[in-house]
């Protein structure tokens, strides 16, 4: 990885956005052999941390799916993370708001060793970093991008410190608020749930086995994912005067609560990090391209976090988008429309099933109706006595 200050640069790719998907994104086109600039707004750690404390658990957590562990491995990224801060999940039961309503996706009945990882954010662009670190990737940080302007064939860059960045295909992976969509005038479409996410991480008085718990209800969507030994990190989907509400409760208060909702599961908790909350939407691009352009990860959608996707639907379009460049023809330009359509068209289905399900999954569970509620349990435990639809949901799991 080469840290650049040059005043005029050329690239086969410019990535915009150092994010856990941006520099996958930058690594993978590199592995290509192409020339790959990756460029940080922020200020951030040009080499990886040396150590983390023992103590010290990120709030923010991704469960990674089985595939995208695999891929991340076969870039030497997956090699760099701690094993001794990822806990594999064996085993997702979910609850409705009935004692009768249950669903239990196991490893063991997909012949599969397990249905994800758990990691913290944190592990992950360490890992990441340290890859980048060996690779060809020029990254630039600490300086903010002035514009963006599309010639007919290649797209220029200018910086706040006069710098003049040229790439033939600009990826936009800057997030939910992308600055460079918005340079190339795509509009979104924006649902917003009305809720919050709140999470934190507790330490537990049984151990958790590798389970991964989730409970529906008037309250909202709560969330346990298994953390290392007797920890687990919290991911509570509610309404927001009620999300606002949590947070304002002293320690021992929220972990009660916590631990009530989950039906004392785990015995009683003990708040290991603060809690903190991010507002909840679903929102979709209207195309993931233009010329010399492509959208990736959250700049591209974003969906609810009840099924834990969104940083795999990144990495699922990093890979797509990598498979999609590398076929392209021996003189074709890795910014042609046509080219980056096939990318787009290979990344709608699994896009739109998605969030039909996150989307349609919310608004069932948000409904206080009694028929709907009723009919929404029933829904868990049927499906959890239908083999092929269990097996069905765990395959686009993995994924």
């Amino acid at each position: 990885m080469h840290v650049d200050k040059l005043n005029s640069r050329e690239f086969d790719v410019l990535v915009v956005g150092g994010g856990l998907v941006g520099m996958s994104c930058a690594l993978a086109l590199s592995r290509q052999g192409m020339s790959v600039g990756l460029l940080e707004s922020r200020s951030g750690p040009e080499t990886p941390q040396s150590s983390i404390s023992g103590q010290d658990w990120d709030s923010r957590i991704y469960a990674i799916s089985p595939s995208n562990a695999e891929w991340l491995s076969s870039l030497g990224v997956w090699q760099h993370v701690d094993a001794g801060r990822v806990c594999p999940i064996a085993q997702m039961q979910i609850f409705g708001d009935a004692d009768s309503s249950h669903l239990k996706f196991d490893a063991s009945e997909a012949y599969i060793d397990q249905l994800g990882f758990i990691v913290e954010s944190r592990q992950l662009e360490q890992a990441l970093l340290a890859e980048l670190s060996k690779s060809d990737v020029s990254l630039m940080s600490g300086v903010a991008a002035r514009s963006a302007v599309f010639s007919e064939n290649h797209a220029e860059m200018h910086l706040s410190d006069q710098c003049r960045l040229e790439a033939r295909l600009l990826v936009a992976a800057d997030g939910a608020s992308s600055w460079l969509r918005n340079q190339a005038d795509i509009a979104i479409s924006t649902h917003d749930y009305h809720q919050m996410g709140v999470v934190a991480n507790f330490e537990t008085e049984l151990p958790h086995d590798n389970v991964a718990y989730q409970w529906f209800s008037d309250d909202g969507i709560l969330a346990w994912l298994p953390l290392p030994g007797n920890r687990i990190s919290m991911v509570w989907s509610a309404h927001e005067q009620f999300a606002k509400s949590m947070l304002e409760l002293q320690a021992e208060s929220l972990s009660e609560k916590v631990g009530r909702q989950g039906g004392m599961t785990l015995g009683a908790l003990k708040l290991l990090t603060g809690a903190r909350a991010f507002p909840l939407r679903q929102q979709t691009a209207a195309t993931l391209v233009k010329p010399m352009l492509a959208l990736v990860g959250d700049a591209a959608h974003t969906v609810h976090p009840l099924a834990g996707q969104g940083v795999n639907l990144g990495f699922r379009d990093v890979k797509v988008l990598a498979e999609t460049l590398c076929a392209r023809g021996q003189h074709q330009s890795c910014g042609d429309h046509m080219l980056l359509r096939r990318y787009e068209r290979a990344r709608k289905l699994d896009l739109l099933e998605m969030q039909c399900v996150t989307k349609g999954l919310s608004g069932l569970f948000s409904h206080s109706g009694v028929f709907v509620r009723k009919l929404r349990n029933w829904g868990l435990s049927l499906t959890d006595r239908q083999a092929r639809v269990k097996k069905y949901l765990m395959n686009q799991a993995i994924r």
